[in-house]
């Protein structure tokens, strides 16, 4: 089978250099090592990213391909579907930019997720097979919208090549709330103004604007490789991601695959859109509403050791599951199930 992401632009808000591997065992991104994980030996696979220039070879059979723009990847240098068409077209949200590739291959197979505020596919290009979505009520919006699509929640795993347990690390934290503060949704006006003062927290990601930092919280961004080794600094890990109007805030965010996958047990804030059942279960941690909140984490920290994460996440959510879910999907869809 041919094979082609689209996978977004080549990041604006920070060094594209953050984003490129010479090899495919370093590659910190889940959507491309998720991607190489549908490829068989005699497939051909491609991602794509608008806004740059590069081409790189990973194996054989899988290329990462850069270029200004998807309507120009087409023209001057040959690339493998100027003359083949693609099978799957998978889309990492629904940019206007996808839409010419999109309407050059009708005949494949067109996967779409893209979450949060985008949880929809979005004007202009909403003919696809495939809807993935991360929670039951998104999927119930998403078949009420596109009936004939195959809508199905999706398992969202970790990058398994960098999330794993690690040995020797000192636990200098209480909690992990690894959350990016440029966006008001991820929750550091809740947890800042709230936190109880006898706890240690480390939050991994930008500082934000939208709340005043308390003095018993530790703040800084690291590299996404260099994550599981400051996660693993902590006890266990929270998510708070707050609503913000009827489905417009965060959904699944990949901090809770990683934080599992870490063997970090973790607490959820009950706003979240995200597959409960999936990911919080007693083995991988609690799910808490604003007003018992701290009195769940408490409780977590307390009984740390009755919870086993990476145990669950390798047994329900690593990549190899999450392949192999979405082969599944692939397969009904040829068959015409």
């Amino acid at each position: 089978m041919k094979f082609l992401m689209l996978r977004g632009q080549v990041p604006q808000d920070r060094d594209p250099q953050e984003i490129i591997f010479d090899y495919l065992a370093d590659v910190d991104d889940m959507w491309t090592q998720l991607f190489y994980k549908l490829v068989g030996s005699n497939d051909w696979a491609e991602i794509w990213y608008w806004g740059g220039t590069r081409e790189k070879l990973f194996n054989h059979n899988f290329v990462e391909r850069w270029s200004l723009s998807f309507e120009k990847i087409y023209e001057g240098k040959y690339n493998f579907f100027t003359c083949h068409s693609p099978d799957v077209i998978f889309c990492r949200g629904g940019f206007k930019e996808y839409h010419c590739v999109l309407k050059r291959f009708p005949k494949a197979i067109k996967i779409y997720y893209g979450a949060g505020t985008r949880f929809l596919p979005q004007s202009a290009f909403d003919d696809y097979d495939i809807i993935l979505q991360d929670s039951p009520e998104q999927v119930k919006r998403c078949k009420e919208k596109f009936p004939k699509a195959l809508t199905t929640l999706f398992i969202k795993p970790a990058p398994d090549n960098l999330f794993y347990p690690l040995n020797g690390i000192k636990k200098e934290y209480d909690i992990c709330f690894p959350a990016d503060g440029r966006p008001s949704r991820k929750g550091h006006d809740f947890i800042y103004s709230t936190i109880p003062k006898h706890l240690k927290v480390l939050n991994l990601g930008f500082p934000t604007r939208h709340a005043k930092k308390p003095d018993n919280v530790v703040s800084y961004r690291v590299l996404k490789p260099e994550m599981p080794r400051h996660i693993q600094k902590c006890k266990i890990g929270i998510i708070a991601s707050t609503i913000q109007g009827k489905l417009s805030g965060d959904s699944c965010p990949r901090t809770i695959p990683e934080l599992l996958a870490c063997d970090i047990p973790i607490v959820v804030l009950d706003e979240l859109e995200f597959w409960l059942e999936k990911y919080i279960t007693p083995m991988t941690g609690r799910l808490a509403s604003r007003e018992n909140y701290w009195e769940t984490v408490q409780d977590v920290l307390d009984n740390r050791d009755e919870y086993n994460p990476r145990k669950y996440y390798e047994e329900n959510l690593s990549l190899n599951h999450a392949a192999t879910f979405l082969k599944e999907k692939i397969r009904q869809v040829m068959k015409g199930e």
